[in-house]
């Protein structure tokens, strides 16, 4: 009996999309009994045993080898560990403003301060970009508004875009290159913001973000294959869509997208997405590192010592 054609490309479809489902199973079982494993921060391959990379130095994991930590890697992947590191740190604050909010405001509870009303001054008291205490010497401001967010569409939103985009882009540059980027293209687009407006108050992750999306597209012109054919479209894609979305929704700051994102194609461009294998590259990179997160801590610290107005 011949099947309408319709149900024909159902069926057959519904058979492509199984078979890719088994493929994808088949492959998580083999990683969780390869004997080889990924360094998170020089990406050479070493024993899955190893609990110091030979090559670089960094700690491998802090549980025991075998089935049990191999299944944990699938649970919370090394590639992605400094992706939710981050999500967890902008999670925290946000949760911080918000207490800070409804405590000043004296109304309690309200869900308006987790929509997107925290008021101004909390977010400034806390980190936000405001020019006029930039140009009076606060130039740490120009770090702690990218951990910072006003509400939770806020916040889901770019938490979304990191979880989606970050493990891929941390899996490709590694974990010390990752940091390096994601602080320095927020930087940038704070900069950018402050620029372009510096009286207004501007917080959030979206211009680290984009600083990752301009890295893959700086990534995807830079390796002229097909297979970075669809990499290079998919976060063309992203930048556009976000774009597009911070020009039509009002209230959105779209010089630090702009800002970011340049900052990333900078640092595609001229950061090799190669393994760091020579001593001198993979000490340069875990000095940077350890740099950007103290200056991270640094500016966290020194709006801590702000007195309150």
């Amino acid at each position: 009996m011949t099947l309408p054609p319709r149900l024909k490309w159902k069926l057959n479809r519904y058979q492509r999309l199984t078979l890719e489902k088994l493929e994808t199973a088949r492959n998580l079982m083999l990683s969780v009994w390869n004997r080889q494993r990924m360094c998170p921060a020089c990406r050479a391959l070493v024993d899955r045993r190893d609990s110091v990379c030979p090559l670089c130095g960094e700690r491998m994991r802090a549980v025991s080898s075998g089935v049990l930590g191999r299944s944990l890697d699938l649970v919370l992947p090394e590639q992605g560990r400094v992706t939710f590191i981050l999500l967890s740190a902008n999670l925290l604050l946000f949760l911080l403003t918000m207490i800070a909010s409804m405590e000043r405001s004296g109304s309690g509870f309200q869900g308006s301060s987790i929509m997107g009303s925290i008021d101004v001054l909390t977010l400034v008291r806390f980190g936000a970009k405001y020019g006029p205490l930039i140009q009076a010497g606060e130039w740490w401001r120009f770090v702690t508004p990218i951990f910072l967010h006003g509400g939770l569409l806020h916040l889901g939103f770019n938490s979304w875009v990191l979880y989606d985009l970050g493990p891929a882009v941390e899996g490709l540059y590694g974990r010390q290159k990752f940091v390096v980027l994601y602080v320095l293209s927020g930087i940038m687009g704070v900069l950018a913001s402050f620029l372009w407006n510096p009286r207004a108050v501007s917080i959030g992750a979206s211009g680290a973000v984009f600083g990752l999306i301009g890295a893959m597209i700086t990534y995807g012109y830079r390796n002229r294959r097909s297979a970075s054919d669809p990499v290079r479209g998919m976060f063309v894609r992203w930048a556009i869509y976000g774009l597009v979305f911070g020009f039509v929704v009002p209230g959105i700051d779209n010089a630090a997208h702009i800002g970011g994102m340049l900052g990333g194609m900078v640092f595609g461009w001229l950061v090799p997405d190669l393994p760091s294998l020579t001593q001198s590259s993979i000490y340069l990179w875990k000095a940077l590192q350890v740099m950007v997160a103290l200056l991270v801590l640094f500016s966290f610290m020194m709006i801590g010592l702000r007195p309150f107005e």
